[in-house]
Formats: C-alpha cells, structure tokens, sequence
C-alpha cells in the first residue's frame, strides 16, 4: 500500500469514527509519558529512553507525538559498535467506545530515523562511519479495556513501514494506575520479520 492510499484509507476510518454520536468518558487521551526502551532482533540490541505525549484535541480525536534515544550494543556482522538512533513520531489518532469499558483506537504516525556513529565490521581494521536516515509511517489499531479498577490492558496490532523495511507486529500494553493520575506502562510488540521485540517500561501521567 503506498503513502497516499494509506493516508486516504486513516482518513476515512477516522472520518467514521469521528461521525458517531455517543460520546465516551471512560479513559483520558491527555498524557505525558517516559521511561525505559529496549529493542531486541536477531540483528541486534539496542536500549535507551522513551518520551512522549497524548492530547485530546476533539472528542474522539487525539494528537500524538513521541521521541526515543537509542543505544546500539550489537549488531550482526560487525566486532564493534557505536551508533546512536534519534526517532521521531508525531501523528494523530481516532477512538471511539464501543463498550462501558472498552475503547478501539486507530493511530497513525510520521517516523523519522536519524542514525549516526561508527561499527567496525568482522574483519576489517578501521571504523565505518555511519550517517543515515529513514522515513516513513507506523499505523496502529488498538483497544484500550478496562479490566479492573486500576488496571487497563492495550492488545494491538502494528503495521511499520519506515526505510526499505516494511512489517507487522503484534502486542499487549498494560496501565496500572496506581496513584491518582500516576501509572506504571509496560508495552510490548513482536515483529516476525527479524524477530524483533520492542519494550517500553515507565510511567504515565495524565493531564
């Protein structure tokens, strides 16, 4: 699918989301977010921080964005490394309740790979300076249950297309909230393609 197709399929879908009469009170679309982020792949590690942010512009509309700062610790073929990843998201998303306890939620995103440093690859003798960049979208659909007082669950599905790379992941998030408007978020998403594994552990805020 390419940008332009997928652009018009999001509007539509929030277009219909957006075109609902029944408003939802349930969950709070203003946060603020940060905490640990781990990517682990068959080509490689990396680890780092996590940022980001919510707002609730509309009543079924929200505007997001998010930044991380990642370390690589290994990558495949290479006897050392030292790259930085600087990842930009900002974007958008619609919700819509479809029970008491229970919201669906489309998010889509512009992603922004900044890439620099230096590896050494097996067998060489020098450093191979790095400096690159890639660009592209992330759609996710979600729902966002309430399964008890303080705790929420976030089963998701995720479709990336950044760079030459393009694939699928699946996951769960939880919410605990555990003081007033404080919470502890953990999420994960598995990508099959490289077997990747994407996990975020910190806190929330909400607004």
């Amino acid at each position: 699918m390419n940008n332009k197709r997928f652009l018009v399929v999001l509007a539509s879908a929030c277009l219909t989301l957006l075109s609902q009469s029944v408003a939802a009170k349930g969950f709070s679309y203003t946060y603020m977010e940060g905490g640990y982020r781990n990517i682990d792949a068959d080509s490689g590690e990396a680890d780092g921080f996590e940022a980001g942010f919510s707002f609730g512009a509309m009543e079924y509309l929200h505007i997001i964005g998010n930044y991380s700062r990642l370390w690589v610790d290994d990558l495949d073929n290479a006897s050392s490394v030292d790259i930085d990843v600087d990842e930009f998201k900002i974007g958008f998303g619609g919700h819509y309740p479809i029970l008491d306890r229970m919201d669906l939620v489309l998010d889509a995103v512009y992603v922004d790979d900044q890439i620099t440093g230096k590896a050494r690859p097996d067998g060489a003798t020098s450093k191979t300076r790095i400096n690159d960049k890639a660009e592209g979208y992330e759609a996710t659909f979600s729902a966002r249950i309430q399964a008890l007082k303080k705790l929420e669950m976030t089963p998701h599905v995720t479709y990336e297309d950044v760079g030459s790379d393009s694939d699928t992941g699946f996951g769960l998030g939880l919410v605990y909230n555990f003081y007033k408007k404080f919470s502890l978020r953990i999420k994960g998403t598995h990508f099959s393609d490289d077997s990747t594994t994407d996990l975020f552990i910190g806190m929330r805020v909400d607004l």
